[in-house]
């Protein structure tokens, strides 16, 4: 009786899936606006081991997006630019029930909001370090193996640094003229990619100034990690961290 409770109970864990909402996009909202779906919105429903969201707070306009979906996300993301522009993306993913994810939203969506990140104010500190407002023409940048490269006009030197393995994955010539920061934490992947129209600036002292100013921001951490900690898959029980 005893083994055949247990098969059971196993039959049953295994053939668990949850109906998640998916495929719809909650938002804009402003900052002052407390997360919340409106009646009949968000109907579709699709079965999956885990729920996920994606919650991408532009703190440039002082808004938020709510993304439902049943991907396996796992990562944070930030991404800095001129205008200013500062955006801040969280994924994550719950396995308790239908809704965890809303309760999840509704919290950290409140925390982020409170840090209250100045897109100006950063975009200030990190735009002497990327961009040369007088730049007029080709530009001079490093590639792999740390020589220096011709740019066309067109482009900006690029970097792409593997936190985890200290090394750079990528540095050389991209299309595009505008300097930008963007930052990504994955779990097991994790990086910087810089965007500079300074000559040579794609190298460590750049990589190097830049982590710090994420850092005493309190974007990342001093390691370069996540500060949000969005991608933490919960199993069976949901806390916040």
């Amino acid at each position: 009786m005893l083994v055949l409770l247990f098969i059971l109970l196993i039959a049953a864990d295994i053939g668990f899936a949850l109906e998640c909402r998916t495929d719809c996009r909650a938002g804009p909202y402003d900052f002052g606006r407390t997360f919340n779906i409106p009646d009949g919105a968000c109907p579709q429903r699709r079965s999956g081991d885990a729920c996920s969201i994606d919650i991408e707070l532009d703190y440039h306009s002082a808004s938020y997006n709510v993304k439902f979906s049943t991907l396996m996300l796992s990562r944070d993301s930030v991404y800095i630019g001129a205008g200013p522009y500062l955006s801040y993306s969280i994924g994550y993913q719950c396995s308790k029930s239908i809704d965890c994810v809303i309760s999840y939203a509704r919290n950290r969506v409140t925390e982020m909001i409170h840090r209250n990140y100045s897109a100006r104010i950063i975009y200030d500190e990190i735009a002497p370090i990327i961009k040369n407002p007088l730049r007029n023409g080709s530009i001079q940048c490093y590639n792999m193996r740390k020589e220096a490269i011709v740019c066309a006009s067109d482009s900006t030197c690029h970097l792409d640094y593997d936190q985890r393995e200290n090394k750079f994955r990528s540095r050389g010539c991209n299309l595009g003229r505008e300097p930008s920061v963007f930052a990504y934490d994955g779990g097991s992947y994790l990086s910087i990619k810089i965007g500079c129209n300074r000559d040579l600036c794609n190298n460590e002292e750049t990589f190097s100034q830049i982590k710090n100013v994420l850092s005493t921001y309190g974007l990342t951490d001093g390691n370069g990690r996540r500060i949000a900690k969005g991608n933490k898959q919960m199993k069976k029980s949901f806390s916040l961290k």
